[in-house]
């Protein structure tokens, strides 16, 4: 008796029917899908649209938030203006820079402009800087920085300057003891040059001298556009300079000052204006005496 025996497959032939039975499965599958309709999904645009919507929604929330805290801010009766203290101002007082600042107290510390009011007081013509602080709660802090008398200044009428040329105000009493500058019209222009208070400060140096301990200069007074003539304060000694050689009409002076010490009360004028010699002319004589500085040096 003889049997058929199942001829039994190989690796490679049970690879390739697993294979065929996966195959045959996914196109089972895809078929199914093809028949079975999708449930409906929201699309890309519907979700950025609601997330827009939102993020609109919170900017609007933040955006009130911030409108009321403002509002709150500014109308609370506890920021409210009540102390207003001035540091710096020696001329001036408190109620005058107050009386030119305007309105202050009682207004909201958050909203006032401080720049506004420190335009204000820049236009102050005794104010040269200003700087201004806030004191929570309720205070302000102003720091000044003055102008200070320097001469006074003959036009029209007679006017405060301080060291740069800046017009102060009309003359006050106080300030009698400053040196008078005498101009005429156009010559301002020599002012803001520097010549005129380059020739100050050469007066006030002749003023420390003991020829003038007595009968200190006191007036300037400008001579066509170059020269300027100092006069004392009795009215009786008078000194011409050139503003283009200040420095060296100094020198000159000091070179003869040892001369002419003992005839003080003779001496009416003395030129400084030429170079390299001084000119006196005394007071009982018409003549004048002619005095080569430059060989006082040797």
């Amino acid at each position: 008796m003889t049997f058929a025996l199942p001829r039994q497959k190989g690796p490679a032939s049970t690879w390739d029917n697993f294979r065929s039975e996966r195959i045959k499965k996914r196109k089972r599958g895809s078929s199914l899908n093809k028949r079975i309709p999708h449930k409906p999904q929201l699309s890309n645009w519907g979700r950025t649209l609601a997330e827009l919507t939102s993020e609109l929604f919170l900017a609007g929330v933040v955006g009130y938030l911030l409108f009321a805290g403002w509002n709150f801010l500014i109308s609370t009766p506890r920021f409210q203006i009540q102390n207003i203290s001035f540091k710096g101002n020696n001329i001036l007082s408190d109620a005058q820079i107050l009386e030119w600042l305007g309105p202050v107290k009682g207004k909201n510390l958050i909203a006032i402009d401080l720049v506004e009011l420190s335009q204000r007081l820049s236009e102050n013509p005794w104010i040269q800087s200003a700087s201004i602080r806030r004191d929570f709660p309720q205070g302000i802090e102003f720091k000044l920085t003055e102008r200070v008398p320097y001469a006074r200044i003959k036009k029209e009428e007679i006017y405060l300057v301080d060291s740069f040329g800046a017009t102060l105000s009309p003359e006050k009493p106080e300030y009698k003891h400053l040196p008078l500058i005498i101009m005429q019209g156009e010559k301002e222009n020599n002012f803001l040059e520097g010549k005129v208070l380059h020739s100050l400060k050469t007066m006030h140096y002749f003023n420390k001298l003991s020829f003038f301990d007595n009968n200190p200069l006191d007036t300037a007074e400008l001579i066509g556009h170059f020269r300027v003539l100092f006069i004392t304060q009795n009215r009786d000694i008078q000194i011409q300079m050139s503003m283009d050689r200040l420095d060296e009409g100094r020198k000159n002076f000091l070179l003869i000052l040892d001369t002419i010490e003992e005839d003080n009360p003779k001496i009416q004028m003395i030129d400084l204006s030429f170079k390299d010699q001084v000119v006196i002319r005394n007071r009982f004589k018409p003549s004048s005496t002619l005095i080569a500085a430059k060989s006082q040096t040797n």
